[in-house]
């Protein structure tokens, strides 16, 4: 028997899976598959490129690809106990894999869940920007939409907690000595906690979160030739609401954090008019990004609407400003005035069938900073891009 969960078009394009066939149903034991398959086909802009001095870098060209968050999976559940195995691309580094794998046993009081399972703090769909990995709104507003870690949780109605591992399987001895002592990469696993409402029809209304890890010395999550540098306190909260109104929505998130970056929930990013945003957070050796320590305040506001049960539309933006990284200062020695993100966009989701959907995008960032920042990242220390695309999305 085959079963289709209900949603707008324009809920079509969040990150989770709409549909799944049923291939066992028996005596309080079930067994569903799932499957999206999302690929996109466009051209990017670089508004801030050169024309004719170096070709890598000429301004525009085509986008086609494959989604880096296709995937295949597997639900199951008897009596109080569920599970979940999920295979396909990943966000992070652009590869097959395994994206979850966890179980859960609900009881009377709450329900405990142990394995690889997005972050309690992700955003669940507030943002309808599907470029990078769904997740186009991450540094201009926004942060991340999947973020999928080891750890042990505990439920009870809206409210999640969590303690997660974000550096898997290093442990507190790492192998690398400074200052003839090993460095740990983390003093404690990583907070994370969040409650979430939905209205009652089901639909997502309310989400706010929180996480704090502290981590012992920046080198393990940056491109540091050492484990040196400061033992650093990371953590970021965040609010969404995105009330209906009959075929329309508001949607409204607003986030705020400090070295939000190490853990992957916060960044700073430029569009240079590719399908993915670049980072530009931590440090490297050319000293060129906005070092630890940052600071990160953003907002998005989006407004949707549905045509009809096929055809709808969303129109969003956001901002963010990037201040206090250790790396932000201008050539004089100053501070200084941070980094100024904005983004925008409108796509046109069109809902073919049950299976497939077809999404038309078109989006604009721009990133600045002060002229004579040793931070700099394009003519002006400005990077701006647009980008026009439609994404194909097959789910079973």
């Amino acid at each position: 028997m085959k079963k289709v969960l209900a949603g707008s078009v324009v809920s079509a394009l969040l990150a989770l899976p709409s549909f799944g066939f049923e291939i066992y149903n028996n005596d309080g034991t079930k067994l569903d598959i799932y499957g999206s398959i999302r690929g996109y086909m466009g051209v990017g802009h670089n508004l801030s490129a050169t024309e004719g001095v170096n070709r890598p870098s000429a301004p525009t060209g085509y986008l086609m690809g494959l989604q880096n968050n296709s995937r295949f999976g597997i639900n199951f559940s008897t009596g109080d106990f569920r599970a979940q195995v999920e295979y396909g691309w990943q966000e992070t580094d652009n590869s097959p894999g395994w994206r979850l794998y966890y179980g859960a046993y609900k009881t009377s009081s709450g329900e405990f869940l142990f394995g690889k399972q997005n972050s309690p703090t992700t955003d669940e769909g507030f943002s309808s920007n599907w470029l990078n990995a769904d997740t186009g709104s991450m540094g201009f507003g926004g942060v991340a939409l999947a973020f999928r870690r080891i750890q042990v949780a505990y439920k009870i109605g809206g409210f999640n907690i969590a303690l997660l591992e974000d550096n898997m399987g290093t442990g507190v001895n790492t192998g690398v000595t400074q200052d003839r002592a090993y460095r740990a990469n983390t003093q404690m696993p990583r907070i994370a906690a969040s409650y979430t409402a939905k209205d009652a029809d089901g639909n997502l209304f309310f989400k706010a979160g929180v996480s704090y890890v502290r981590v012992s010395g920046y080198g393990p999550y940056y491109s540091a030739s050492s484990y040196s540098g400061p033992d650093l306190h990371a953590y970021h909260g965040w609010f969404g609401i995105r009330p209906k109104f009959g075929n329309a929505y508001i949607s409204f998130m607003a986030n705020a954090g400090k070295n939000g970056d190490v853990y992957g929930e916060q960044s700073t990013t430029i569009n240079t008019g590719a399908y993915t945003h670049g980072n530009i957070n931590g440090v490297n050796t050319s000293n060129t990004n906005i070092g630890y320590n940052t600071t990160r305040v953003g907002a998005h506001l989006e407004f949707g609407y549905d045509f009809s049960k096929q055809f709808g539309v969303a129109i969003g933006g956001g901002y963010q400003l990037t201040t206090g990284g250790s790396n932000q200062y201008k050539t004089n020695g100053e501070r200084d005035g941070g980094i100024n993100s904005y983004a925008a966009f409108i796509n046109l989701p069109y809902k073919v069938s049950q299976n497939l959907t077809l999404a038309p995008l078109v989006a604009y960032y721009s990133v600045a900073g002060d002229a004579d920042s040793r931070v700099s990242f394009g003519k002006e220390n400005k990077q701006s891009s647009v980008i026009g695309a439609m994404r194909i999305k097959w789910d079973f």
